[in-house]
């Protein structure tokens, strides 16, 4: 037990780790498309099509594991799909078409899915009396990979491989990630009785240690919306920088647009308490930012509207991650891995069209039409805040 005292976040920084570098993998790609475009001479239709790809797998992951880690332990999911990505890294880096690189970027998107609900749950699981304060430090961390890869991918396309330079750093990363995931203990590091617990009207009479449903749903719904429009301004911000505001560093912008979502997520962690009334200004603020950037035509005044439409949505993820602790019962695994198939489908889908869409009408109707979108949420963030609960006494009552 002392043991477990002295080491009480040694399995807190692996997982942070392991979300860092999700993010890292998430902006990297993300400021590499055109580049990869580029060189494949992919249009942006064509670039939505890859970019699907990855969400695609990140979308059927947990539809085809799901509830796994659950059953089998977490840390043989954790540490296997960590290796995964260095498979996925080598099958990159040695791709000489498009083909061949959405096999690699599949493979990626499909570990990476896994890690991130596992990672998730582990840390609920791990830290059941501080879980709530974690989720924000979590969704930063992973804004924080996506902040720092942009940045690297500048760098890389300076170097002899390129773009490929991110993802040969990805790999390596990851290989040393997965070494130290197998050498470590996944034991709670808190004492499960001293963490507070939570029931829902409509829950079911077993208490705790149920999932609640109803909640859940509407969780899927807005992260689903949310994700959506997040790659989609993620992936093709760039050109829109490059396009509309004839700017050559796009990657600064998305740099900027994560580098929002740290503070703001961290924020959320020590506000949960607060979460009812973030979560419906969060997405609502978001969109109105949104709509404000499809307009903007001068480099610096983009790079602020950025920065304050990354700062709404940063408030989005920790929240639904809290929401989602309270509702998942003894199921942590099960029920983030909905939630990440309800990400991974809006990914996919809202990447997928943005391609096209943007081809129709441009990227400033485009991005009006996302912002619309994710106004949406705010109806679902209501059905969530308006869900009776109550705590129960220390004698089950």
């Amino acid at each position: 037990m002392n043991n477990k005292r002295k080491n009480i976040n040694d399995i807190a920084i692996l997982l942070l780790i392991s979300i860092f570098m999700n993010g890292f993998e998430t902006g990297g790609y993300q400021a590499a498309l055109l580049y990869i475009g580029e060189e494949y001479s992919l249009d942006h239709g064509a670039q939505g099509v890859i970019a699907s790809v990855e969400l695609f797998a990140t979308m059927i992951a947990p539809i085809i594991l799901g509830s796994l880690a659950d059953r089998v332990g977490k840390k043989i999911m954790l540490t296997l799909f960590t290796a995964t990505r260095v498979i996925s890294g080598i099958i990159i880096l040695l791709a000489t078409g498009s083909l061949q690189f959405s096999v690699g970027v599949f493979i990626l998107g499909f570990a990476t899915s896994i890690i991130q609900y596992v990672a998730i749950a582990e840390m609920d699981d791990a830290y059941p009396v501080t879980k709530h304060q974690r989720m924000g430090g979590i969704a930063a961390m992973y804004a924080f990979g996506a902040v720092v890869a942009p940045l690297i991918v500048g760098f890389a396309l300076k170097t002899a491989l390129g773009w490929r330079t991110f993802f040969a750093a990805d790999a390596v990363i990851s290989f040393v990630l997965a070494v130290l995931l197998w050498k470590i203990s996944f034991e709670p590091r808190e004492n499960p009785e001293d963490a507070e617990v939570f029931e829902y009207e409509g829950a079911g009479s077993g208490g705790s240690g149920n999932i609640y449903i109803k909640g859940v749903i509407y969780l899927c719904i807005i992260m689903f919306i949310y994700v959506g429009v997040e790659n989609g301004v993620g992936f093709f911000l760039n050109g829109f920088m490059h396009d509309n505001v004839h700017s050559e560093r796009g990657y600064i912008a998305l740099s900027i647009f994560w580098m929002a979502m740290i503070p703001s997520r961290i924020i959320c962690g020590y506000l949960s308490k607060y979460r009812r009334l973030l979560l419906c200004a969060a997405p609502t603020g978001a969109a109105l930012f949104l709509a404000f950037l499809s307009v903007v035509t001068n480099e610096y005044v983009a790079f602020v509207v950025v920065f304050i439409m990354g700062f709404f949505c940063g408030a989005v993820y920790p929240n639904v991650l809290t929401y989602a602790a309270d509702y998942s019962g003894t199921k942590t695994a099960t029920v983030i891995a909905a939630i990440t198939v309800a990400t991974g489908i809006g990914g996919t889908l809202v990447s997928f069209v943005f391609g096209f869409l943007e081809k129709a009408v441009g990227f400033t109707w485009s991005f009006r039409i996302l912002a619309v979108f994710l106004a949406l949420d705010l109806f679902f963030a209501l059905q969530v805040v308006m869900t009776k609960s109550k705590k129960l006494n220390s004698t089950g009552g």
